[in-house]
């Protein structure tokens, strides 16, 4: 279930990027709606960004704490690949039911994920060696 959402976020992602040179921003399993037929709909544009091109990038920090990239926090410039730790992010959450540091204040977190090294599942052993793979690269991309 969580290498099928995950896929449709990566699709979803490809065109949000690609074709459409946008930053979603807020990327997070609260944002992913499942059409009746499994089809994953990416939700809340709130904060999400236009780029002239797809070279671009932002400095802006925006975003909720637990799913924002190191770039983020530290107000430096930042392309798709935040997008990219946001879903590495929620592949975690999706997979452990939280994300992590979720019993961690927000304003805590977000010194944590400018000073320690990046998020992984806590139990990789119950996980296929590929999806540990894939939350380890997605951290790595940011």
């Amino acid at each position: 279930q969580v290498a099928a959402v995950t896929a449709g976020a990566l699709a979803a992602l490809r065109h949000l990027h690609q074709d459409c040179h946008m930053l979603h921003r807020d990327l997070k399993a609260a944002n992913f709606l499942l059409t009746f037929d499994g089809c994953l709909k990416l939700a809340d544009f709130g904060v999400s960004v236009q780029l002239s091109n797809t070279l671009s990038k932002r400095s802006t920090a925006i975003g909720t704490p637990h799913w924002m990239a190191p770039e983020v926090v530290a107000e430096a410039q930042y392309d798709q690949s935040v997008d990219v730790w946001a879903l590495g992010v929620t592949a975690i959450e999706m997979a452990e039911t939280v994300p992590p540091h979720a019993d961690v204040h927000p304003m805590r977190v977000i010194f944590k994920i400018s000073r320690e090294p990046p998020p992984r599942l806590s139990r990789p052993e119950d996980w296929s060696a590929d999806f540990a793979d894939f939350v380890a690269v997605s951290m790595a991309l940011a």
